[in-house]
């Protein structure tokens, strides 16, 4: 490795004595050291690539400095988005990130939109319609997922409102007591049920 080479003598000729020689070589090893923690620069000098990520701790981050809308400005969120999130909707618990809630029914019914990510059971004694609306009635979005299960004795019987299209096989019925199904929709008024299902 090089040496570096320290003249005695400034260029106008004066000498340089030792104690000037230690000031010197102190005030740029502190200058060099706050390189590597960022002391001496301020927050307009230090780029991304200055600050490695071990670096960013909980405890180094200003209280109340990341907000939502700082968040929003950078990334692409989706609904529900992380503000969104509120109540048992995401859990720490284990590997769990929601639940199920279940929504018993008796009688006649009609899909709705709140119905997405439940489990509806249906128990009735007698046989049961339940509806899945047109996209004027209830515009789930593609993708949208309904569970349903015949908690009793009462069969359960798909019907399309108007303008719907339900593919299924063999039929659009619940098998028995305790048989259950998953609608999904794939576009516009069309939906594919999938499970323990009767012609």
């Amino acid at each position: 490795m090089a040496t570096l080479t320290i003249p005695n003598t400034f260029v106008n000729g004066a000498t340089i004595v030792a104690a000037e020689h230690n000031a010197n070589f102190t005030a740029v090893k502190t200058f060099v050291d706050g390189l590597a923690s960022g002391t001496n620069f301020d927050a307009g000098a230090i780029n991304t690539e200055d600050i490695a990520a071990a670096a960013i701790t909980a405890s180094k981050i200003a209280t109340g400095a990341v907000t939502a809308a700082k968040i929003e400005t950078s990334v692409a969120l989706t609904t529900p988005n992380i503000g969104a999130a509120t109540g048992t909707s995401l859990t720490t618990t284990g590997q769990v990130i929601g639940r199920f809630t279940i929504s018993p029914v008796v009688g006649t019914y009609s899909f709705v939109l709140a119905d997405e990510g439940k489990l509806t059971e249906f128990d009735n004694a007698g046989a049961t319609n339940v509806t899945i609306q047109n996209d004027s009635g209830a515009n789930f979005p593609v993708g949208a997922q309904l569970l349903a299960v015949q908690t009793g004795a009462g069969q359960v019987t798909f019907v399309a409102g108007g303008g719907v299209t339900l593919n299924a096989t063999p039929g659009l019925k619940l098998r028995a007591q305790y048989s259950s199904a998953v609608l999904i929709k794939r576009a516009a008024n069309s939906w594919i049920i999938l499970g323990d299902l009767a012609a």
